[in-house]
């Protein structure tokens, strides 16, 4: 099925009352669904708002980041702060190896479900925008990205200074201490 047939499909018309709705005939309509024409990205926007929907490009890896924010939050959640510190290096490890682009990440990637890891999430994202010469996403500077207190995310005290002396400073600004090492895939 292409994707004009489940556009179509999607809001229940006929090919001629989409076609109708969306400024085109019939024919070019059913071309289009049948794959004998290329409709371009701006007819497919237009075909996919006269159906209700919206069509937009995303960078690649869109997906797979908010599934690893989520994904983060049930480590949290479930097995505690280990689990969820190598999840964290991945992603780092996703966006230094080019794997997803930094660009994913220009639209808050959503919630942990933790102010923690939410904070830690946003001081990553600032820090690896500053390492690829990328601009810092604005949703990283809301309050709720911020800690009030401080926060050191290993539990073991006698690692504390070694631990702030080793945090990366997008980190240290939202009050989260983690060392930069931790962020290194394992």
């Amino acid at each position: 099925m292409s994707l004009v047939q489940a556009i179509r499909q999607h809001s229940s018309s006929t090919q001629a009352e989409l076609a109708a709705r969306a400024g085109t005939s019939r024919t070019r309509l059913s071309a289009y669904e049948h794959g004998r024409t290329d409709p371009g990205l701006v007819t497919l926007q237009r075909i996919a708002a006269a159906a209700g929907l919206e069509i937009a490009a995303v960078p690649s890896g869109t997906a797979r980041v908010r599934d690893r924010i989520v994904e983060i939050g049930r480590a949290v959640a479930v097995s505690g702060r280990s689990p969820a510190v190598r999840l964290v290096a991945e992603l780092v490890a996703w966006v230094r190896d080019g794997v997803v682009s930094v660009d994913v990440m220009t639209t808050d990637p959503g919630t942990t479900g933790s102010p923690e890891w939410d904070a830690v999430v946003a001081g990553v994202v600032e820090m690896l925008a500053h390492e690829l010469g990328t601009r810092v996403p604005s949703w990283t500077a809301a309050p709720s990205r911020r800690l009030e207190d401080p926060w050191f995310v290993t539990s073991l005290r006698s690692l504390w200074p070694e631990v702030l002396a080793d945090t990366p400073a997008p980190l240290a600004a939202r009050n989260v201490f983690l060392s930069a090492s931790s962020l290194r895939s394992v």
